[in-house]
Formats: structure tokens, sequence, C-alpha cells
């Protein structure tokens, strides 16, 4: 039995910090010591080397996924840490093709650091199958198709997506809408499956997995208001491997922008609210719906239990059988995903503990703590003003 992992990008700020300061005083040149041997061998993993070029490390680890140094492109850092055995640090970098990546797996025990794996890898023919339940919502599909459009038909291309779609209502417009923008950018990859059944996340999941009859693919479980980067989609086939491991990506959870931007006609275009401040958002580290994983996996593991109707529940249930086996689950925020934000309601006919559920994340979505207090607040703040008017003219 695989223990509850935390996994983290790797670095943590303090050591970026401590990494800089040290670097106030060195004199040595980052460009002579530029390659990738000594970049995975940085002091934080027990051996010693130029600090200046540590630090320009961990800058780019810890700032985004695009940024690079003399030619070497970082694309995920993960640090994993096993409580009875060590701490294991899996490095992605960008290859000299696009589709091509190299990773370096090292292991520190407690005690001096292991070399575990150097191995290349190459993406040109990893198909991930994107799997959207839906009923109605045609406006919120009309929003996940464009992001689709750009990102997997226009920059990844390696992508099959399937809808499965519950009823009748509105179902000719959201094919509607699948058709037409696949068409426009020649795209034929995907499969609309309608369900005259009341709407269950997990059935429909499960469905769109099993209709796959394909080789072994990977499976993304995606919900309607997210949006993803081609990153992302990397990163996602970067972290499943059949038989082994699992993703978990904990997403970035935007706020209610009309709270956020105040009126209107002040919220910004949606890539331009899609930034990772705590005052546009959180992690979501509750939640358990988006995940990758290989079809093999989640066949073997029993899916879904299809006996969990409604909103909530089923996701956690999945994430939990995964625990139990032999798999590696890889949970670790993620930059390029994004829940985005909508209106929430909490239907009567769930069970007490799903309702719960629904209520909280409800509260947690429309604003930070500080924001909200504002809210609550206002009219004292509005007061407070007033009188800071009346004394200011009698002065």
């Amino acid at each position: 039995m695989s223990l509850p992992l935390t996994h983290t990008l790797c670095p943590p700020t303090y050591i970026m910090s401590n990494l800089a300061k040290e670097n106030e005083n060195s004199s040595s040149s980052f460009e002579e010591e530029c390659d990738l041997q000594k970049i995975i061998n940085y002091p934080y993993f027990g051996t010693t080397w130029n600090k200046a070029t540590a630090c320009e490390f961990w800058k780019i680890a810890w700032a985004n996924t695009d940024d690079c140094i003399c030619g070497i492109c970082l694309q995920l850092c993960i640090r994993r840490t096993e409580r009875d055995k060590g701490t294991l640090y899996e490095l992605i970098f960008k290859g000299d093709k696009e589709y091509e990546f190299k990773r370096i797996v090292l292991f520190r025990p407690f005690g001096p650091i292991m070399n575990v794996a150097n191995e290349n890898l190459n993406m040109a023919h990893a198909l991930i199958n994107i799997i959207v339940p839906l009923t109605k919502r045609v406006s919120t599909f009309q929003q996940f198709m464009q992001n689709f459009r750009e990102v997997a038909m226009q920059q990844d291309g390696r992508i099959h997506l399937t809808v499965v779609y519950f009823g009748s209502e509105q179902m000719s417009k959201v094919k509607g809408i699948l058709e037409n923008i696949s068409k426009s950018a020649n795209f034929r990859n995907y499969t609309f499956i309608q369900l005259d059944e009341v709407f269950s996340r997990g059935k429909g999941l499960d469905v769109g997995a099993r209709f796959w009859k394909g080789t072994n693919v990977v499976l993304f479980f995606c919900d309607v208001d997210i949006y993803f980067t081609a990153e992302f989609l990397n990163t996602c086939r970067l972290n499943t491997q059949p038989g082994k491991k699992v993703f978990y990506p904990v997403l970035f959870s935007q706020y209610n922008p009309s709270l956020i931007y105040g009126h209107h006609d002040s919220i910004p275009p949606l890539k331009q609210q899609l930034v990772i401040k705590k005052e546009t958002g959180f992690w979501r580290d509750f939640g358990f719906g988006m995940t990758c994983q290989f079809r093999s996996d989640y066949i073997n593991i029993g899916g879904f239990d299809l006996d969990i109707k409604g909103w909530g529940g089923e996701d956690v249930q999945l994430y939990r059988k995964y625990l139990h086996s032999n798999l590696m689950v890889i949970r670790t925020p993620v930059r390029g995903l994004f829940h985005l934000w909508h209106e929430k309601h909490c239907l009567d006919e769930l069970t007490p503990e799903q309702y719960k559920m629904c209520i909280q994340s409800k509260a947690m979505n429309e604003a930070s703590h500080d924001q909200l207090g504002l809210l609550v607040f206002q009219r004292e703040i509005e007061t407070h003003h007033r009188k800071q008017k009346a004394n200011n003219r009698n002065m």
C-alpha cells in the first residue's frame, strides 16, 4: 500500500530568498558554471557549487515554467518527502525538440544524495482524451471551446475531446458549438455521447472513459468551467505512467470577478484575470475532481462509485482508491489549470454531507477573507468616511 505523500513545487520561497542573500557578496561568474549537470548539483541537494548559479536556478524554478537559463528550460520541478525514507526530487527539462523532455530523478535519503534516473522522454505521440460531462450551460461550453480551440487544437494537437451530455434540453446548441468550432479548425478528434439520464458527473466520466476503443490513453477528467494551458497538458502527460502513477493537480480557483474588480465595466478580459495572487483566487486543495491517469489504471482500479448521485463525493472515493493501491499519487499545485468562477446553486435533493460540501465550496469561491470582511463592514466603513468628511469641513 502506498502512503499519501506530500508533493510540492520546488523550491520553497525561503530557499530562494536565502540564496539571494548569500549571492549578494558573491564574485563568481554565473556564465562560467552554466551547464545542466551543475544546475542539478545545487547546494540544496547537499553538494557545493556557485551560489549565483543556484540562485538563478531557484528563480526560474519558482517563477514560471517558461523561463530558461543558458538554453536550459525547466518544465516542472516536484519535491516529495517520504517520512521514513527521505526526499525525492523530480526535475523535467524541455528537450531540443517540441515534444521531447529530459527527466532527472534524484533521491536524498537521510544521508548523501542518490541519482535515481536520468532519461530522455518523447511525448510526440502521447494522446490525451479530455472527458467533459455536461448538461445545459451553453454559454459556459462556448467559453470552454474557445479555450480548447486555442490550446488543444492550435497549440498542442495531441488531444481527443469526449463530451458526455445528459438530457436533451439545449443539446442541439451544445452539439452545434462543438461541430462548428471543430470544423473551423479542421479538428476531427472528438466524440459526442448523449445520455437520457439525470446528470451524474461520475457516470458521465465513467461512460466517456469506457467508450474509448483505441490504444491505452491518458484520461484528463475535466469540468466545463476549467481553463487550462498547453503547459498543463504536458504536465499531465509527464506525471502519468501506466501501472505506476496518476496525477492529481491542485488547481487555482478564481474569485468572483465582480467582487474583485468592482463595477462590471472594469472587469478585464479573461486571460488578464488569470493571475495567481491571493486577491484573485485560492489554491483549491480540497478538490479532487480534475485528474490525469491512464485509462488502464482507471479501469483496473474499478472506476467511480456510480451509486453516488448528484454533486460531489465520487472524486474523493476514486482518489482514496488510488491511495490504497500500489500506484503513486502525484498531487501538487500547477500554474496552468484554473477553475473559472460561476454562481453555484446547492440543490435540496443533495444528501446532508453533499450539501455541506457544496456550501463550503460556494463560500470559498466568492472572495478572500479580507474582501468578504470589507463587504460585511461596508456600512461601518461608509459611516467612518462620512464622519471624516464632516470633521474636515468643521476644521
